[in-house]
């Protein structure tokens, strides 16, 4: 079993949350969570003025001697635009950026959102799903078809797959319900669980199979993202958070063992930073067809 460090950062183009640019902070934050696999979100690559054209990416990559991955969701030239990356120790494999939907009806799609889909390369451990997202901010029957998109994606897959991003909505919300009821299990709350029980003998499956979360249980979730202590906590505004909108959500063999909200100065969102473990088959034991 070896663990590995990942983390959700939304980097606000560089930008904190009063809007100054200044990538090296940016940097700087993300170095500090000794992060080996970064997620981001709102990343430009020669997007504008607002980033003085630079290619953040590229700039974040280097800056902190990780392989990278970028996906346009709203693309501007060849390989440029805005977007989501992807940050990673190990080397990085096939990356896909899919375009993900908006659902039907009076309320457009404001914003193209995407899914960056990695295949990265652990040390002795082999090969992890890694997922980056940014779902809609506009309305939840959005993020509802962008959920299922995902979940279609990803359903034939049986190894581990961890999924970041910032969701937009708190990981109770009915838009995300499916990611539970198809084994996707919220980090935050299974750290809390293990915590509670004060052993690690098995990993939660989050709520029961084929349930979502009563009202009552929302209400709670949406409680405790505010208590000032303990892994599920509010990721946003930055400097009084009130919501959970930045999420890290595990399917498979792979185990949440830490989970931390990081303060910052450097963008509008608090870190999210976890510690999971990958769970493989002792050596001579099949994996099945």
């Amino acid at each position: 079993m070896s663990a590995v460090r990942v983390a959700s950062v939304n980097i606000h183009h560089g930008a904190d949350a009063r809007g100054r640019l200044d990538l090296a902070r940016t940097a700087a934050a993300i170095a500090a969570t000794g992060a080996d696999l970064v997620a981001l979100q709102e990343v430009d690559v020669r997007f504008g003025e607002r980033s003085l054209h630079e290619d953040q990416a590229a700039l974040l990559g280097e800056a902190l001697g990780m392989h990278v991955r970028f996906g346009a969701a709203i693309p501007r030239g060849e390989g440029d635009g805005y977007g989501l990356a992807l940050l990673s120790r190990a080397p990085i494999g096939e990356a896909v950026m899919h375009p993900l939907p908006g659902a039907s009806g009076p309320r457009p799609l404001r914003e193209p959102r995407g899914l960056l889909d990695a295949q990265v390369e652990l040390p002795g451990e082999g090969t992890v799903r890694v997922l980056v997202t940014h779902l809609d901010h506009d309305h939840r029957s959005h993020r509802d078809v962008q959920v299922r998109e995902i979940l279609r994606l990803v359903a034939e897959d049986a190894g581990p797959v961890v999924l970041l991003g910032d969701l937009n909505a708190d990981p109770s919300a009915p838009e995300l319900a499916g990611l539970r009821l198809r084994g996707f299990r919220d980090a935050a709350i299974e750290v809390a669980r293990e915590r509670r029980r004060g052993t690690v003998a098995r990993a939660p499956g989050g709520t029961a199979p084929g349930r979502a979360l009563s009202r009552a249980a929302r209400v709670l979730s949406l409680a405790r993202a505010v208590v000032p202590h303990g892994p599920v906590r509010a990721t946003w505004p930055v400097r009084v958070p009130l919501r959970r909108l930045d999420a890290i959500w595990l399917r498979g063999p792979v185990r949440a063992r830490e989970l931390r909200v990081v303060r910052t100065a450097a963008t509008d969102h608090r870190l999210l930073v976890a510690r999971l473990e990958l769970d493989r088959p002792a050596r001579g034991q099949g994996q099945g067809q």
